[in-house]
């Protein structure tokens, strides 16, 4: 559900920010702004500004940033849906009801809810009012009685229509029934999809039950799969859900950390052994709805999966997605061929707890299970592995710090590891601007994009000349693109709030960087930086065509082409004399 735009406008203006913070957080004016210690990290000198002219705050110290939903995002660990609804009731805004769905569809929506709530109480039950193979099986397995109450396990019994029988008798359509992903068609009718295994209810992390997971735990039981998940339904996407979020949310945000395993049952055995703050992947291969639902409640994740080759290559897999949405996690290294399950049974919590001091971080861990220390091949295999990752870095200081680390890890120069970058970069038909050490490589786009949002009135006539393409930060080509077609940058400049809800919250940190960066105005300069714009996306498109003219010499159109590139940047280098970049850029 997407909230139309004029609505969320009057609601952010009637909730001034500094008000909506200062009910949070003690703010004490400083100049124009309000400042305060930051409620998002410990510290005893206050970083942490609001702006009651742009209608956004910042930290300083540790980087975050947004707007009054943002901020409520960030401060309650709840949804942009969730934060304007709170914010509308605060100040008495009526938000519309919805008519998305049709009736029908809003009746099987419930009747799906009623339906998993219903089969946690047949399936729990089943485990619990008697002695049975299932609870013996738990038992042997050192799940203990609370384990079971606080994840709520059942047990399906042998029989192909225990369940259909009693969500039948409470009145259940058929038609709910055969989508609720709960049953298979045999013979004209339905029968239970699970019968004889442990059963894993799944929450959403708002605690509706949307799904089960389930295993065998018969020995000698050959049925096939020994986990068997519910299907995807209208109220379950799995790559949208974790296993136990519900149940570990409080515990993760007051610890501000997570660990991360792959099955249900190594899940509940760190929960019992007092690591409440854990959730599982349900046992597919992570995705970024998963990593960006967990980054919601914290950032510093542990990778906790098993230590035989499948899950170390599937953490290995893990870190590229992580690192692509700006979080860098610890992994950790059982014995070989241990899950954590298995570790807490020959050890204990402390011998655990030694093992996650010791995570490692991303580029450690590839060094260490490619064996890169035993010989060149490894070495150079693992590096390329690492490179790959650091290619997804987008913050330029962050990455050179890791390249730093990582040339002293793999004894190669800081020189050589930004030449692979950049070699990557050039592989691309659509490179980015090559990286300089110690050197911001969109310090220009930053410069420009500021001033534009800062001077709309003077930046207003260059506007039609300036290519999106001259871009080339993602973050800084769609706010181009933003301001060139879908609002009048006076309007933006004036209330730069409004510009964080075009993109997604974790970009709020960028945005409002760009809108707190305070410069002057200068025509020569704006317009000498402009040059300077169009010149790199030039030298970029120049190498380009390099590579391809070697590859085919006679393709006498990619040869003009290239003419006509390096008569331009002439050309641009040599008329630029106090002229105009409009005509220049013309």
């Amino acid at each position: 559900m997407r909230y139309d735009q004029t609505l969320l406008d009057d609601i952010r203006s009637a909730n001034s920010i500094v008000d909506v913070v200062g009910e949070y957080v003690p703010l004490k004016k400083s100049g124009a702004d309000y400042k305060a210690p930051c409620p998002f990290h410990n510290e005893t000198k206050p970083s942490f500004t609001v702006s009651p002219r742009l209608q956004i705050f910042k930290c300083f110290g540790c980087g975050k940033g947004g707007n009054v939903f943002t901020f409520l995002m960030e401060y309650e660990k709840i949804t942009f849906n969730e934060a304007v609804k709170k914010l509308a009731d605060r100040v008495g805004i009526k938000l519309p009801v919805y008519k998305e769905r049709s009736e029908e569809e809003k009746s099987l929506y419930n009747s799906l809810y009623g339906i998993y709530e219903s089969a946690v109480r047949y399936y729990n039950n089943n485990l619990t009012s008697k002695e049975n193979e299932g609870l013996a099986y738990l038992q042997s397995r050192n799940v203990s009685d609370k384990d079971i109450k606080t994840f709520n396990l059942g047990l399906s019994l042998k029989t192909h229509s225990g369940l259909y029988n009693y969500l039948n008798k409470k009145g259940f359509s058929e038609g709910a029934l055969n989508k609720s992903g709960l049953f298979t068609s045999s013979n004209g009718g339905l029968r239970d999809k699970f019968f004889e295994r442990i059963m894993f209810p799944v929450y959403s992390s708002d605690g509706k039950v949307v799904a089960f997971g389930s295993r065998i735990y018969k020995e000698g039981d050959d049925r096939g799969a020994k986990y068997l998940n519910s299907p995807e339904t209208p109220i379950y996407q799995k790559r949208k859900h974790l296993y136990g979020l519900y149940q570990a949310k409080d515990s993760i945000i007051k610890s501000d950390s997570v660990l991360l395993v792959e099955g249900n049952l190594d899940l509940i055995k760190l929960w019992h052994h007092g690591f409440t703050n854990v959730v599982a992947s349900l046992g597919t291969a992570l995705t970024e709805e998963q990593v960006k639902l967990l980054s919601r409640y914290t950032k510093n994740i542990y990778v906790l999966y098993d230590s035989d080759s499948a899950g170390k290559e599937a953490a290995a897999r893990a870190i590229n997605i992580f690192i692509a949405l700006s979080i860098f996690p610890k992994l950790i290294i059982l014995p070989p061929n241990t899950d954590p399950d298995d570790f807490l049974e020959a050890y204990d919590a402390g011998a655990l707890r030694d093992y996650i001091d010791d995570a490692k971080t991303f580029y450690n861990f590839i060094h260490k299970i490619r064996h890169a220390e035993k010989n060149l091949d490894n070495k150079k295999n693992a590096l390329d592995d690492v490179i790959s990752c650091l290619d997804l870095i987008e913050n330029p200081v962050q990455k050179e710090l890791y390249v730093q680390e990582c040339a002293n890890l793999f004894g190669v120069s800081e020189t050589n590891i930004f030449k692979a970058l950049q070699s990557l970069k050039k592989k691309s038909w659509n490179p980015k601007t090559p990286l300089t050490l110690h050197v911001d490589p969109y310090h220009e786009e930053k410069n420009i994009i500021t001033l534009i949002l800062s001077y709309p009135d003077r930046c207003a006539e260059y506007l039609d000349e300036i290519e999106v393409d001259y871009f080339t930060h993602p973050l800084i080509k769609k706010l181009f693109t933003v301001i060139k077609t879908k609002e009048n940058p006076d309007i933006l400049a004036g209330k730069g709030a409004r510009l964080m809800d075009y993109f997604e919250p974790q970009d709020a940190d960028f945005i409002s960087d760009l809108l707190f960066n305070e410069l002057s105005f200068s025509r020569s300069s704006f317009e000498k930086m402009l040059i300077g714009l169009q010149t790199k996306k030039l030298n970029v498109d120049l190498e380009v065509l390099n590579e391809y003219i070697i590859k085919h010499p006679d393709n006498e159109e990619k040869i003009q082409e290239k003419k006509a590139i390096k008569h331009k940047i002439n050309q641009l280098k040599k008329d630029f004399k106090g002229g105009t970049v409009k005509k220049l850029l013309s």
